[in-house]
């Protein structure tokens, strides 16, 4: 089944792992807290379905986030605790356990332009959120610009130009657009979805023209 787009996952700005998590750092569960939670517990107290809150847990067990206590001997269900806290942000795990990078890209690109570059082309932004394991690439960079910029998150403060001295427009993040940390997502269905007011900010089609970047 084809994943729901962002804006239909999420309730409040929530997606239902940030929900679940919130829920399990709540709970205030440790190593030396023998009870610990259940899937139902989290199930509970973040009004998610049972199956979903399962399979995160086990999938934070597995990147040792989570410590459980396996009762299946006892015909009882298990039984976590956080080992490791990741914070206020859900950690990003693959069904196995294993970091989930998608997002990294825009996320670096966001704080960039948040916190460190009062004007910018889509070439200085991907060289500032590029490292060496995540590189973001240019066309990408160019996209996301382009992509905030139509939403109106970003003023064009100088126009690209073209010819023998050609550069590309450069911009700066509008302050009242400043919305929070968690950067803007662009969906398959060309919206611009905000996490930090949790709702789209953007529906038409965008005109991708080359001469904005």
């Amino acid at each position: 089944m084809p994943r729901k787009p962002a804006h239909l996952e999420m309730i409040g700005g929530k997606s239902p792992r940030q929900r679940i998590w919130e829920a399990i750092r709540a709970s205030g569960a440790t190593r030396s807290d023998q009870l610990g939670f259940t899937a139902t517990d989290i199930a509970r107290a973040c009004k998610i379905e049972a199956p979903a809150v399962s399979e995160y847990l086990r999938a934070l067990h597995l990147g040792g986030y989570l410590g459980r206590h396996d009762l299946a001997h006892r015909g009882e269900p298990a039984r976590y605790w956080v080992e490791l806290d990741n914070g206020v942000e859900a950690p990003r795990v693959r069904k196995d356990g294993s970091e989930a990078t998608g997002g990294r890209g825009n996320e670096a690109m966001w704080q960039a332009m948040r916190n460190f570059l009062p004007t910018f082309d889509f070439r200085e932004v991907s060289a500032y959120a590029s490292t060496a394991e995540h590189p973001v690439l240019p066309d990408t960079a160019k996209a996301y610009v382009l992509a905030l910029h139509a939403a109106g998150y970003l003023e064009e403060v100088l126009p690209a130009k073209r010819g023998c001295q050609a550069r590309p427009a450069r911009y700066s993040l509008k302050p009242d657009h400043n919305n929070g940390p968690r950067p803007p997502m662009i969906q398959r269905t060309r919206t611009v979805f905000d996490p930090n007011l949790g709702r789209v900010i953007w529906r038409e089609e965008p005109t991708w023209d080359d001469s904005h970047a």
